[in-house]
């Protein structure tokens, strides 16, 4: 009997718009070198363009969006909170529904592709972020020149250039004393690749570590290969501590996690709380205004600083009156998403991480720990998670997971 096609082996858009949320900050930052000036309108107009593109296009491919109700259902849920906290606060902030509309834009995306086009897609980014990485690493001037990351920051960031650093290269990856270091490459700075700031390579990794993680039995002995020396190149160059601690667990919980009960990655939320609540948290990084500063740029100060403001937190920031104080508590990501969203749209959030896919099989439980763990974790230290390079990959997965375990429980 001849084996049924999957249609959507088809469809290649879904690919190419995940590809250019991972790349398009690298095409911006070469058309500054090269080409023309580009300012911060210009990045939000070129992430717009994608979004929006794909929303598009996901229009004309209903059909294939049938059982994604519980994603249309979070984000209907998460308008009616955000147009409610605009409404007591008194401010429009756009960033807090741009956040949650890019995580059921790629979730819905994700659906539309299959497990040979997911495969295919990470392999070509794992492959294009490690060849850059390689440039970057051992011919740096070259790599500058094609993308002069400290020009591309200045015009879209507003952040000077010192007059010292004539590298072309992003400050802020020069900066090595007091940080981690594995030491094995001597190379002059904290790497980017295509990402042309280094958080998010590092996020990145922790990325491909969950997918190699989810998809290892799937994939062919070259791929494997590639992802696994991808993600130890970037770690051992861009000294990001979240990121080898979460790809080492990461590793770790391939074994580990089907054998947790199967809820258990519900607990890291309140966890992650208690912790820094209780452990890690001081008064020592709130001004006099009310604004957080951070007290020492390592572990224990950014766990403090997440604690600390966790614990300023009043009424009117957990019912949504403070939209607007969002903003200074970028460092504190619990802080942050609450102001913006309120303590309601937290919990949604939270809920729709923790239960979007039920976790009934090996590669379903990964992926919820991973999810869980990649989020609320990250978060404590950073807002860095909602970068669309970031966020778009992963919520790619989950989509995709997602309609698998669809289909598997309507063929029960």
């Amino acid at each position: 009997m001849e084996q049924e096609t999957d249609p959507k082996e088809k469809l290649i858009a879904p690919s190419l718009f995940l590809g250019a949320a991972v790349v398009y900050n690298a095409i911006l930052a070469f058309l500054n070198a090269h080409v023309m000036h580009v300012s911060q309108g210009t990045v939000v107009m070129a992430e717009g363009i994608i979004v929006l593109g794909a929303v598009a296009y996901m229009a004309t491919k209903l059909k294939y969006l049938r059982n994604c109700q519980p994603i249309f259902l979070f984000q209907l849920v998460m308008l009616a909170i955000f147009l409610g906290v605009t409404l007591l606060s008194e401010f429009l902030n756009i960033k807090a529904f741009r956040d949650i509309f890019l995580i059921t834009t790629f979730t819905l995306l994700g659906t539309l592709t299959n497990e040979k086009s997911m495969i295919r897609l990470y392999t070509v980014l794992a492959a294009i972020t490690l060849a850059v990485l390689l440039l970057e690493a051992f011919a740096t001037e070259t790599y500058a020149m094609i993308f002069n990351p400290a020009s591309y920051y200045g015009a879209t960031r507003g952040l000077e250039n010192p007059d010292f650093n004539d590298t072309g290269i992003f400050l802020n990856a020069m900066s090595f004393e007091g940080r981690f270091t594995l030491g094995i490459f001597n190379i002059s700075h904290r790497l980017s690749s295509i990402f042309i700031e280094q958080v998010s390579l590092g996020n990145f990794a922790i990325i491909l570590t969950m997918f190699t993680s989810l998809f290892w039995n799937s994939m062919g002995k070259k791929a494997r290969i590639l992802l696994v020396v991808t993600i130890f190149m970037i770690v051992t160059t861009n000294n990001s501590r979240t990121a080898l601690g979460l790809c080492l667990l990461f590793t770790a919980g391939h074994f580990i996690f089907p054998k947790l009960p199967r809820y258990s990655h519900l607990f890291y939320v309140p966890f992650f709380i208690l912790m820094v609540t209780f452990i890690f948290a001081s008064n020592e990084c709130l001004r006099a205004d009310g604004t957080a500063f951070l007290v020492s740029d390592d572990i224990s100060g950014r766990l403090g600083l997440a604690g600390c403001t966790l614990k300023s937190l009043d009424m009117s920031n957990i019912f949504g009156f403070e939209s607007s104080m969002a903003k200074p508590f970028w460092d504190s990501g619990y802080v942050y998403f609450i102001n913006s969203q309120s303590l309601f749209g937290f919990i949604i959030f939270w809920l729709f991480t923790s239960l979007l896919v039920k976790p009934d099989t090996d590669q379903s439980r990964r992926l919820n720990h991973c999810l869980n763990l990649i989020i609320f974790l990250n978060i404590l230290t950073s807002m860095s998670f909602f970068s669309i390079k970031v966020s778009a990959p992963v919520w790619f997965i989950a989509g995709y997971l997602f309609m698998q375990h669809q289909k598997q429980t309507k063929n029960k």
